[in-house]
Protein backbone atom coordinates (compact mmCIF):
# COMPACT_ATOMS: atom_id res chain seq x y z
CA UNK A 1 0.00 0.00 0.00
CA UNK A 2 1.27 3.44 -0.83
CA UNK A 3 2.48 5.43 2.18
CA UNK A 4 0.32 8.40 3.12
CA UNK A 5 0.67 11.29 5.53
CA UNK A 6 -0.72 10.72 9.05
CA UNK A 7 -4.48 11.12 9.21
CA UNK A 8 -5.32 13.85 11.71
CA UNK A 9 -8.84 12.45 12.08
CA UNK A 10 -7.19 9.34 13.47
CA UNK A 11 -4.42 11.06 15.39
CA UNK A 12 -5.09 14.58 16.77
CA UNK A 13 -2.23 17.16 16.55
CA UNK A 14 -0.86 16.41 20.03
CA UNK A 15 -0.65 12.70 19.21
CA UNK A 16 1.05 13.29 15.88
CA UNK A 17 3.55 15.72 17.37
CA UNK A 18 4.55 13.25 20.08
CA UNK A 19 4.84 10.46 17.54
CA UNK A 20 7.18 12.70 15.55
CA UNK A 21 9.08 13.49 18.76
CA UNK A 22 9.57 9.80 19.47
CA UNK A 23 10.67 9.14 15.89
CA UNK A 24 13.25 11.92 15.91
CA UNK A 25 14.61 11.33 19.40
CA UNK A 26 14.41 7.56 19.36
CA UNK A 27 15.18 6.87 15.70
CA UNK A 28 17.71 4.27 16.77
CA UNK A 29 15.25 2.11 16.45
CA UNK A 30 -16.20 -5.93 22.01
CA UNK A 31 -18.33 -3.47 22.91
CA UNK A 32 -20.21 -5.94 25.21
CA UNK A 33 -18.17 -6.67 28.31
CA UNK A 34 -15.26 -4.67 26.86
CA UNK A 35 -12.47 -3.74 29.28
CA UNK A 36 -9.48 -1.90 27.76
CA UNK A 37 -7.29 -2.79 30.73
CA UNK A 38 -6.20 -6.23 29.56
CA UNK A 39 -8.50 -6.78 26.57
CA UNK A 40 -7.44 -9.74 24.46
CA UNK A 41 -8.45 -11.56 21.30
CA UNK A 42 -6.79 -14.12 19.08
CA UNK A 43 -3.21 -14.65 20.17
CA UNK A 44 0.05 -15.91 18.74
CA UNK A 45 2.58 -18.10 20.55
CA UNK A 46 4.13 -16.05 23.35
CA UNK A 47 1.69 -13.18 22.78
CA UNK A 48 0.29 -13.42 26.31
CA UNK A 49 3.70 -12.59 27.75
CA UNK A 50 3.59 -9.50 29.96
CA UNK A 51 6.27 -7.12 28.74
CA UNK A 52 5.57 -4.38 31.30
CA UNK A 53 3.35 -3.59 34.27
CA UNK A 54 2.15 -0.06 35.04
CA UNK A 55 0.19 0.00 38.28
CA UNK A 56 -2.82 -2.20 37.56
CA UNK A 57 -2.25 -1.96 33.80
CA UNK A 58 0.06 -3.89 31.53
CA UNK A 59 1.70 -4.08 28.13
CA UNK A 60 1.64 -7.53 26.55
CA UNK A 61 3.53 -8.97 23.64
CA UNK A 62 0.17 -9.14 21.82
CA UNK A 63 -0.17 -5.35 22.16
CA UNK A 64 3.17 -4.85 20.46
CA UNK A 65 2.32 -7.24 17.64
CA UNK A 66 -1.07 -5.58 17.13
CA UNK A 67 0.39 -2.07 17.05
CA UNK A 68 3.04 -3.08 14.54
CA UNK A 69 0.43 -4.68 12.29
CA UNK A 70 -1.83 -1.61 12.47
CA UNK A 71 1.05 0.75 11.70
CA UNK A 72 2.06 -1.35 8.70
CA UNK A 73 -1.21 -0.25 7.06
CA UNK A 74 0.33 3.22 6.63
CA UNK A 75 2.74 1.86 4.03
CA UNK A 76 6.33 0.79 3.62
CA UNK A 77 7.70 3.95 5.27
CA UNK A 78 5.64 3.53 8.44
CA UNK A 79 7.43 3.31 11.77
CA UNK A 80 6.79 -0.29 12.87
CA UNK A 81 9.76 -1.16 15.07
CA UNK A 82 9.26 -3.13 18.28
CA UNK A 83 10.67 -0.24 20.31
CA UNK A 84 8.24 2.26 18.78
CA UNK A 85 5.35 -0.14 19.41
CA UNK A 86 6.35 -0.63 23.03
CA UNK A 87 6.72 3.10 23.63
CA UNK A 88 3.27 3.79 22.23
CA UNK A 89 1.64 1.11 24.38
CA UNK A 90 3.72 2.05 27.43
CA UNK A 91 2.60 5.68 27.14
CA UNK A 92 -1.04 4.63 26.83
CA UNK A 93 -0.77 2.38 29.90
CA UNK A 94 0.83 5.18 31.95
CA UNK A 95 -1.77 7.78 30.96
CA UNK A 96 -4.62 5.34 31.53
CA UNK A 97 -3.29 4.62 35.02
CA UNK A 98 -2.87 8.36 35.72
CA UNK A 99 -6.49 8.91 34.70
CA UNK A 100 -7.58 6.07 36.98
CA UNK A 101 -5.71 7.69 39.89
CA UNK A 102 -7.45 10.98 39.08
CA UNK A 103 -10.86 9.23 39.14
CA UNK A 104 -11.31 9.94 35.43
CA UNK A 105 -11.29 6.51 33.77
CA UNK A 106 -12.08 6.04 30.09
CA UNK A 107 -15.51 4.41 29.86
CA UNK A 108 -16.71 1.83 27.32
CA UNK A 109 -19.18 4.41 26.00
CA UNK A 110 -16.34 6.86 25.34
CA UNK A 111 -14.46 4.18 23.41
CA UNK A 112 -17.49 3.54 21.23
CA UNK A 113 -18.04 7.26 20.66
CA UNK A 114 -14.41 7.82 19.64
CA UNK A 115 -14.45 4.82 17.30
CA UNK A 116 -17.55 6.28 15.63
CA UNK A 117 -15.84 9.68 15.32
CA UNK A 118 -12.85 8.10 13.62
CA UNK A 119 -15.16 6.28 11.19
CA UNK A 120 -16.99 9.51 10.34
CA UNK A 121 -14.00 11.87 10.10
CA UNK A 122 -11.13 9.82 8.69
CA UNK A 123 -9.46 11.22 5.60
CA UNK A 124 -7.71 7.91 4.92
CA UNK A 125 -10.51 5.33 4.61
CA UNK A 126 -8.25 2.77 2.91
CA UNK A 127 -5.80 2.83 5.82
CA UNK A 128 -8.58 2.59 8.37
CA UNK A 129 -10.12 -0.32 6.44
CA UNK A 130 -6.76 -2.10 6.47
CA UNK A 131 -6.45 -1.63 10.23
CA UNK A 132 -9.98 -2.87 10.86
CA UNK A 133 -9.43 -5.86 8.59
CA UNK A 134 -6.47 -6.91 10.72
CA UNK A 135 -8.47 -6.76 13.97
CA UNK A 136 -11.55 -8.31 12.39
CA UNK A 137 -14.42 -8.71 14.84
CA UNK A 138 -12.18 -8.20 17.88
CA UNK A 139 -13.50 -4.78 18.88
CA UNK A 140 -11.70 -4.97 22.22
CA UNK A 141 -8.23 -5.23 20.71
CA UNK A 142 -8.99 -2.56 18.10
CA UNK A 143 -10.08 -0.12 20.78
CA UNK A 144 -7.23 -1.01 23.11
CA UNK A 145 -4.48 -0.61 20.51
CA UNK A 146 -5.86 2.00 18.14
CA UNK A 147 -8.35 4.13 20.09
CA UNK A 148 -6.97 4.07 23.64
CA UNK A 149 -3.76 6.08 22.96
CA UNK A 150 -5.83 8.86 21.35
CA UNK A 151 -8.36 9.05 24.19
CA UNK A 152 -5.77 8.77 26.96
CA UNK A 153 -3.82 11.76 25.65
CA UNK A 154 -6.94 13.82 25.04
CA UNK A 155 -8.54 13.07 28.40
CA UNK A 156 -5.42 13.76 30.45
CA UNK A 157 -5.18 17.19 28.80
CA UNK A 158 -8.87 17.91 29.33
CA UNK A 159 -8.61 16.85 32.97
CA UNK A 160 -5.57 19.04 33.67
CA UNK A 161 -7.02 22.00 31.79
CA UNK A 162 -9.85 22.82 34.18
CA UNK A 163 -9.58 20.56 37.22
CA UNK A 164 -9.89 22.74 40.38
CA UNK A 165 -7.32 20.72 42.34
CA UNK A 166 -4.73 20.67 39.54
CA UNK A 167 -5.20 24.38 38.85
CA UNK A 168 -5.58 25.37 42.51
CA UNK A 169 -2.75 27.91 42.40
CA UNK A 170 -3.86 29.51 39.12
CA UNK A 171 -7.49 29.70 40.26
CA UNK A 172 -6.43 31.25 43.55
CA UNK A 173 -4.60 33.98 41.65
CA UNK A 174 -7.63 34.39 39.39
CA UNK A 175 -9.82 35.16 42.40
CA UNK A 176 -7.22 37.55 43.80
CA UNK A 177 -7.03 39.50 40.53
CA UNK A 178 -10.82 39.49 40.11
CA UNK A 179 -11.20 41.14 43.51
CA UNK A 180 -8.51 43.69 42.71
CA UNK A 181 -10.07 44.52 39.33
CA UNK A 182 -13.42 45.26 40.96
CA UNK A 183 -11.62 47.64 43.32
CA UNK A 184 -9.98 49.41 40.39
CA UNK A 185 -6.39 48.59 41.38
CA UNK A 186 -4.00 49.34 38.46
CA UNK A 187 -2.85 46.27 36.56
CA UNK A 188 0.84 47.09 37.00
CA UNK A 189 0.39 46.98 40.78
CA UNK A 190 -0.70 43.36 40.55
CA UNK A 191 2.26 42.03 38.59
CA UNK A 192 4.07 39.18 40.35
CA UNK A 193 6.53 37.32 38.07
CA UNK A 194 6.49 34.54 37.13
CA UNK A 195 2.94 33.86 38.34
CA UNK A 196 1.27 37.05 37.07
CA UNK A 197 2.69 38.69 33.94
CA UNK A 198 1.87 42.11 32.45
CA UNK A 199 1.74 43.06 28.79
CA UNK A 200 0.16 45.64 26.50
CA UNK A 201 -0.92 45.44 22.87
CA UNK A 202 -2.86 47.15 20.10
CA UNK A 203 -5.43 45.22 18.08
CA UNK A 204 -7.41 46.45 15.09
CA UNK A 205 -10.79 45.52 13.66
CA UNK A 206 -9.29 45.36 10.17
CA UNK A 207 -5.97 45.39 8.34
CA UNK A 208 -4.08 48.64 7.94
CA UNK A 209 -3.86 48.88 4.13
CA UNK A 210 -1.27 51.65 4.37
CA UNK A 211 1.10 49.33 6.22
CA UNK A 212 0.87 46.42 3.78
CA UNK A 213 3.99 45.25 1.97
CA UNK A 214 5.33 42.16 0.25
CA UNK A 215 6.49 40.59 3.50
CA UNK A 216 3.33 41.41 5.51
CA UNK A 217 0.39 41.53 3.05
CA UNK A 218 -2.04 42.43 5.84
CA UNK A 219 0.31 44.75 7.68
CA UNK A 220 0.90 42.00 10.24
CA UNK A 221 -2.82 41.97 11.07
CA UNK A 222 -4.71 38.78 11.84
CA UNK A 223 -8.48 38.11 11.88
CA UNK A 224 -7.86 36.90 15.44
CA UNK A 225 -7.51 40.55 16.46
CA UNK A 226 -10.99 41.43 15.24
CA UNK A 227 -12.47 38.36 16.93
CA UNK A 228 -10.72 39.22 20.20
CA UNK A 229 -12.00 42.80 20.08
CA UNK A 230 -15.56 41.69 19.41
CA UNK A 231 -15.54 39.22 22.28
CA UNK A 232 -13.47 40.95 24.94
CA UNK A 233 -12.89 44.66 24.24
CA UNK A 234 -15.76 46.16 22.30
CA UNK A 235 -18.06 46.50 25.31
CA UNK A 236 -15.47 48.31 27.41
CA UNK A 237 -14.91 52.05 27.83
CA UNK A 238 -11.37 53.48 27.95
CA UNK A 239 -9.93 52.79 31.40
CA UNK A 240 -12.43 49.99 32.08
CA UNK A 241 -11.39 46.40 32.76
CA UNK A 242 -13.30 43.30 31.81
CA UNK A 243 -14.64 41.59 34.91
CA UNK A 244 -14.80 38.13 33.34
CA UNK A 245 -11.42 36.38 33.00
CA UNK A 246 -10.45 34.91 29.64
CA UNK A 247 -9.45 31.30 30.18
CA UNK A 248 -8.01 28.71 27.82
CA UNK A 249 -5.90 25.58 28.17
CA UNK A 250 -2.70 27.43 29.06
CA UNK A 251 -3.63 30.64 30.86
CA UNK A 252 -6.12 32.97 32.52
CA UNK A 253 -6.11 36.52 31.21
CA UNK A 254 -7.61 39.84 32.36
CA UNK A 255 -7.79 42.84 30.02
CA UNK A 256 -8.29 46.59 30.45
CA UNK A 257 -8.97 48.93 27.54
CA UNK A 258 -6.50 51.83 27.61
CA UNK A 259 -7.72 53.88 24.68
CA UNK A 260 -9.57 53.60 21.38
CA UNK A 261 -8.39 55.30 18.19
CA UNK A 262 -10.70 54.72 15.24
CA UNK A 263 -10.78 50.96 14.79
CA UNK A 264 -7.65 50.37 16.85
CA UNK A 265 -7.92 49.20 20.46
CA UNK A 266 -5.02 49.71 22.86
CA UNK A 267 -5.23 47.47 25.92
CA UNK A 268 -3.21 45.95 28.75
CA UNK A 269 -3.33 42.42 30.11
CA UNK A 270 -2.56 40.41 33.20
CA UNK A 271 -1.85 36.75 32.48
CA UNK A 272 -1.81 33.88 34.96
CA UNK A 273 -0.06 30.81 33.59
CA UNK A 274 -1.85 27.52 34.27
CA UNK A 275 -0.15 24.26 35.11
CA UNK A 276 0.49 22.38 31.86
CA UNK A 277 -0.16 18.71 31.21
CA UNK A 278 3.57 18.10 30.95
CA UNK A 279 4.16 19.75 34.34
CA UNK A 280 1.30 17.83 35.92
CA UNK A 281 2.70 14.49 34.74
CA UNK A 282 6.05 15.38 36.31
CA UNK A 283 4.66 16.21 39.76
CA UNK A 284 2.09 13.45 40.32
CA UNK A 285 3.18 10.50 42.48
CA UNK A 286 5.35 8.09 40.53
CA UNK A 287 3.55 5.03 39.22
CA UNK A 288 5.01 1.61 40.05
CA UNK A 289 6.31 0.23 36.76
CA UNK A 290 8.09 -2.96 35.86
CA UNK A 291 9.56 -3.69 32.44
CA UNK A 292 10.32 -7.39 32.22
CA UNK A 293 12.10 -7.20 28.88
CA UNK A 294 15.69 -6.18 29.65
CA UNK A 295 16.40 -4.80 26.18
CA UNK A 296 13.36 -2.52 26.30
CA UNK A 297 14.02 -1.53 29.90
CA UNK A 298 17.62 -0.56 29.15
CA UNK A 299 16.39 1.43 26.16
CA UNK A 300 13.60 3.27 28.02
CA UNK A 301 15.31 3.98 31.36
CA UNK A 302 17.73 6.72 30.14
CA UNK A 303 15.07 8.56 28.10
CA UNK A 304 14.39 12.09 29.31
CA UNK A 305 12.13 14.71 27.79
CA UNK A 306 9.10 12.59 26.87
CA UNK A 307 6.41 13.99 29.22
CA UNK A 308 4.11 11.01 28.73
CA UNK A 309 6.44 8.66 30.58
CA UNK A 310 7.41 11.11 33.32
CA UNK A 311 5.24 9.34 35.93
CA UNK A 312 7.31 6.17 35.38
CA UNK A 313 10.79 7.69 35.54
CA UNK A 314 12.87 6.26 38.36
CA UNK A 315 10.49 3.35 39.05
CA UNK A 316 11.51 0.92 36.31
CA UNK A 317 12.61 -2.54 37.44
CA UNK A 318 13.96 -5.69 35.80
CA UNK A 319 13.43 -9.31 36.66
Amino acid sequence: MKSEKPDFALFPPFTVNLTAFIFLCLSAIGICGFSPRGASGQTMPGSSEIIALVGAGEVRQQDILDWQAAQACYGEDALTSRKAAFMRMFEAAILEEALQKAARPITPGEYRKEAARIDAETRAPEILACIKKYFGADTGRYQRIFVRPILAQRFIREFVKFDPWVQEKAYGLREKISTAVVKGIPFKNLVSPPDIAYSSAAYSLEADTAAQNAFAPHGGWSPFEAAFIEEHLKGLKPGEAGLKPIEDETSIKFVRLITLTGKKYYFESLTVRKLSTEEYLKIIPKLPCRINDKELRDWVAPIKGNPLISPAEGTLLVN
